[in-house]
């Protein structure tokens, strides 16, 4: 019998569905996402790729439902619970004094992802709505020092009060506590969370209580409450939204529990009680999936542009280490949950193009029409002109092509309101008017990349891939004259990051905070011991996991255990992650191999930055994890027998006319599902499929390769 692996990556703008057979073969479904239910969303895109793969949703829907092996869901449900603030209300008890540690936060939280001309200006900064005001919060007098020891008692008595009149007084429906250093002794919030049982108890209301040294038993107080915070707030509003489409799911046969991906890049069940590590899970597919692609050909370094109709997530993979940010921002906020390292900003190709009124320059988002009500040319409400409409006008988009010609387009409408809004004030000719936005839209993109993401390393040693339903129209606009080592993309882009979940591991990880440091002037012994620290905070970690994972149903031979330190040279500001090359540090050779795989580590993703020498350098250890896996069944890139450079005549659609440069000239168009292995096309070409449109500027060739993956270098490289 056959079975299927379906994933999905449900964005801001579209919900994408992969579905995957046993002998590898794919096909993918659109449809715009549906913040409200995003069942819809989910089930018409799955409906749409069932079609294309030859099975009647209708009649056979159930038959394949049966057959369906796994289904994965990335998507915004959380996100948007914290944007739309229509979480749980939530109460908030922590140490006394710091009742407004939520509502305050940190000054750098009022210019997460501003550009540099918002963060030097006062006026562009503010803080964002607490999702605890300050009268839902309530002080209890304990202490626990940096090192751990009770200073002063926690006084239960406050505990108690505090819960009783936020579930009586305030009427919370979710309470966290957090205290401060709870991550390195935890005993007086444990205690808290079981008086605020027993007063639950009493007074015959159950909510959900989250504790701090179990949600993110890391330090960096306000980062750690936050967390704590949108655990207590979102995740129950979110878990709806994955019932629902597992409801969904079980109507047509599936019998098995709906999955979704983790921050960091792994699978769990949607039961998961720590669901708010899944809170940033779409971006994290696209690079889960570039990592598998680097394994096929063979790059290490590999810098992920994704680019959608709303955001422009980038982040980089270096000596084969994906990147982990342990305290990443969050709606204007800093939590301490390990994801993956993703910047994003607002460009995409639903991305609003205006002109600023004090200036009459063009001024792009960084807002956009998403996919409902979309670009101009779809006629469902907006008046905006958009990105897409600048793409459509000069001949780069296909109008019978749009969202594989299901979509009827006016390009009419498109030109109108482009020529009233944007070019007429002007004063230019439309179409230079709509080049003039791509590029400056592709300048956004590219000086994220070069001047943020990638400072400190060394272009000529990555390889740029593109992906996102807009990834290959935009990649070689924002690839630009720098130097990369390659430009690849895929056919399969437009539902790369669904790909890219299908690729990923049943997996958890654990962090803890530790302090220690080994400095030049210790013996070997002494270094060893100022080590230990690590090795308890790993058996503790790992019985958690064992724990845990046994839970879900896997024995402890399935389990494979990985130990992880974040190490910095003394005196820096940022560690990086190093995978343990010991079990334990229990002598000098053992700290040397760390220290070793430290420095490798280092040199590796820092090619162009001095380092001190070893014999005289200090290092010091900040955090340890332990990521536990077990393997899944992934998709596998093919290895097709390579055909003609020629392609076949069946691929050429014809030409047709792509404004480029200032003027008109005519273009190749190409049907990229006719195209195979081995076939190269020069530029200037449009090459077209359901999902994704290629544009390959004049001076551009592209080859595919064994593994059907597009390698586009310059003709005059």
């Amino acid at each position: 019998m056959d079975r299927y692996f379906v994933a999905c990556d449900a964005g801001g703008t579209m919900t994408d569905v992969i579905v995957v057979d046993e002998q590898g073969r794919s096909v993918i479904g659109k449809a715009p996402t549906s913040p409200a239910d995003e069942s819809v969303g989910y089930m018409e895109s799955l409906e749409e790729a069932l079609e294309y793969m030859g099975i009647d949703p209708k009649r056979e829907g159930r038959s394949f439902g049966e057959k369906l092996e796994t289904s994965i869901y990335t998507g915004t449900s959380m996100l948007n619970t914290v944007i739309n603030m229509s979480g749980v209300k939530t109460g908030l008890l922590t140490t006394r004094g710091f009742e407004d540690i939520n509502a305050q936060g940190r000054g750098s939280q009022t210019f997460i992802g501003a550009q540099w001309t918002e963060i030097t200006h006062m006026q562009y900064r503010k803080h964002r709505i607490p999702l605890v005001p300050r009268k839902q919060a309530r002080g209890v007098t304990e202490r626990i020092d940096m090192f751990g020891t009770p200073v002063i008692p926690m006084y239960e008595d406050d505990v108690r009060q505090g819960v009783r009149e936020l579930l009586c007084d305030e009427e919370c429906d979710a309470i966290a506590i957090v205290f401060l250093h709870s991550y390195v002794n935890p005993q007086h919030e444990l205690r808290a969370g079981e008086i605020a049982r027993e007063v639950m108890a009493e007074v015959g209301r159950t909510v959900p209580v989250e504790l701090s040294c179990e949600v993110a038993p890391t330090a960096r107080e306000v980062s750690r409450a936050n967390a704590t915070i949108v655990q207590a707030y979102a995740s129950n509003t979110a878990r709806e939204q994955l019932f629902r489409i597992e409801k969904e799911l079980q109507g047509i046969g599936y019998p098995h529990s709906l999955k979704t991906v983790l921050g960091y890049g792994g699978i769990t069940n949607i039961r998961y009680p720590r669901l708010f590590e899944a809170a940033m899970s779409g971006p994290v597919g696209g690079l889960m999936g570039a990592k598998y692609l680097s394994t096929v050909i063979g790059e290490d370094n590999i810098v992920c542009s994704d680019v959608g109709g709303t955001s422009f997530d980038a982040g980089a993979i270096t000596a084969g280490v994906l990147p982990i940010d342990r305290e990443p921002g969050f709606q204007d906020m800093y939590v301490n949950v390990p994801m993956l390292g993703i910047t994003s900003i607002g460009a995409g190709t639903g991305t609003y193009i205006r002109l600023d009124p004090a200036t009459n320059r063009i001024k792009l988002g960084p807002d956009s029409a998403g996919g409902v009500p979309g670009p101009t040319f779809i006629e469902a409400g907006n008046t905006i002109p958009t990105i897409n409409d600048a793409n459509l006008l000069l001949g780069i988009l296909n109008e019978d092509n749009y969202l594989g010609g299901k979509v009827k387009v006016n390009k009419q409408v498109s030109y109108d309101l482009f020529k009233e809004k944007i070019a007429d004030p002007l004063e230019m000719d439309v179409y230079e008017a709509a080049e003039t936005c791509l590029e400056v839209l592709n300048v956004m993109m590219r000086e994220h990349l070069v001047r943020s993401l990638m400072v400190g390393h060394d272009l000529r040693e990555y390889v740029l891939l593109g992906y996102g339903g807009a990834g290959p129209l935009h990649l070689l606009g924002y690839a630009g004259d720098y130097p990369w080592k390659a430009i690849v993309t895929v056919p399969h882009a437009g539902a790369f990051s669904a790909w890219g979940g299908a690729c990923m591991d049943y997996s958890y990880r654990r962090h803890k905070s530790v302090a220690t440091m080994i400095t030049p002037d210790l013996s070997p012994e002494m270094k060893v011991g100022y080590l230990a620290p690590l090795n308890m905070a790993w058996e503790a970690l790992e019985d958690e996991l064992y724990n845990e994972l046994g839970s879900e149903g896997f024995k402890r031979e399935q389990i494979t255990m990985t130990r992880i330190v974040y190490m910095k040279y003394l005196g820096q500001l940022d560690d990086i992650e190093v995978v343990s090359p010991v079990d334990t540090i229990t002598s000098p050779a053992d700290v040397d191999a760390l220290i070793s795989e430290y420095e490798d580590q280092y040199t590796k993703m820092f090619t162009l930055v001095a380092k001190p020498d070893p014999a005289y350098a200090s290092y010091q250890v900040t955090e340890v994890c332990v990521l536990a896996k077990v393997d899944t069944v992934k998709p596998k890139l093919r290895r097709h027998e390579l055909a003609s450079k020629t392609p076949a005549s069946d691929a050429y659609k014809g030409k047709r006319p792509v404004f480029q440069q200032g003027r008109w000239h005519d273009a190749d168009i190409w049907r990229m599902e006719d195209l195979v292995p081995g076939n190269e096309v020069d530029g200037l070409a449009v090459i077209e499929a359901s999902n994704t449109t290629l544009f390959v500027p004049p001076q551009f060739h592209v080859r595919i390769d064994e593994h059907d993956i597009y390698w586009i270098t310059r003709k005059d490289a």
